[in-house]
């Protein structure tokens, strides 16, 4: 008699995160809905990370190891070929979950028209010491893909649950080291409808690692300009008819982009990223140019990278 397919297949890709994934794991099988299967990829960790998991006896953890590390984007695909649940959710292994995300997010699906293919969480940002930073709460359902298109605001694959058929012709672009999520949100924006649940379900741990994309510089560059070539070919010319926005907020996520890439770009010497940061900065100003603050900014950038990271930063000091 064949095994009965689970409701839900959780991803957990890990690398090196022994001190954190035995929450992560934890968090999973903490879950009131308990139809799931918990796939576990190990992404070539050299340290105790394969004992950890082996401590958990839970029948539903199917561990997956191989010994090269190849990255977040490869551990994720393999946990999608690997995955038969009608559903697909993501953990990261510094993350942890709050035991009813699942149950409600999948209430939710059954509640929805068929259109929704991804329903994501609100999620608290916490520190090492797990207190609470602070609270994300995006709050942009149906069609979303002209708003997306300016910020990933959905954040951490961690809140997101989707159908299996989202990814039938996607997978997780292993180019990307930085971003690679908000590539994957878009491609399934182009054709399904999101929600979302209006709770902190999840548990975000802001903390520095060599390992994380959003905090290496060099990864976060390439992540960035391959990204926005793949999906911001014309956004100079079809800012105006993109999403629902104002343009105040539009121009806010393009300052954002550019002055990431100013600085980062600046720190390694990246002549492009400033470059193109610079030109973000430019469009911000057009979308929104009765900001001082966008025009001010624009200025500084064109005496140099070091020379806008000088004013950031005296910026940051004097909030």
């Amino acid at each position: 008699m064949a095994e009965k397919a689970p409701a839900i297949s959780v991803i957990l890709p890990t690398y090196n995160r022994e001190h954190l994934v035995f929450w992560a794991i934890s968090s999973v099988l903490a879950q009131t809905h308990s139809e799931l299967e918990l796939i576990v990829v190990d992404d070539g960790s050299t340290d105790n990370t394969r004992e950890v998991v082996a401590n958990f006896s839970d029948p539903r953890i199917h561990y997956i190891r191989y010994e090269q590390n190849a990255g977040v984007c490869a551990a994720r695909n393999v946990g999608l070929d690997a995955a038969k649940g009608e559903y697909i959710a993501f953990i990261d292994s510094d993350d942890e979950w709050l035991p009813e995300k699942l149950q409600k997010q999948l209430k939710l699906f059954q509640e929805s028209k068929s259109s929704v293919g991804v329903i994501y969480t609100w999620l608290n940002v916490i520190d090492d010491s797990g207190k609470t930073k602070y609270a994300r709460t995006p709050k942009q359902r149906g069609v979303i893909f002209g708003n997306l298109l300016f910020s990933n605001f959905i954040g951490t694959p961690s809140t997101v649950i989707a159908k299996r058929e989202c990814f039938r012709d996607i997978k997780f672009d292993s180019r990307l080291r930085c971003g690679e999520d908000w590539d994957v949100w878009l491609q399934i924006a182009q054709t399904y409808e999101y929600d979302f649940i209006p709770e902190t379900l999840v548990k975000y741990r802001d903390h520095d690692d060599k390992n994380r994309g959003s905090t290496n510089s060099k990864a976060i560059i390439e992540g960035y300009l391959l990204l926005l070539k793949k999906h911001h070919i014309d956004i100079r010319t079809t800012y105006q008819a993109l999403g629902s926005f104002s343009n105040r907020k539009k121009a806010n996520y393009l300052f954002n982009i550019g002055k990431r890439l100013i600085c980062h770009g600046t720190k390694i010497s990246h002549s492009e990223a400033v470059k193109v940061g610079r030109f973000y900065l430019s469009l911000a100003r057009t979308v929104n140019p009765f900001s001082i603050r966008l025009l001010i900014n624009y200025t500084v950038s064109l005496f140099g990278g070091k020379a806008y990271i000088r004013m950031i930063s005296t910026e940051n000091r004097v909030k």
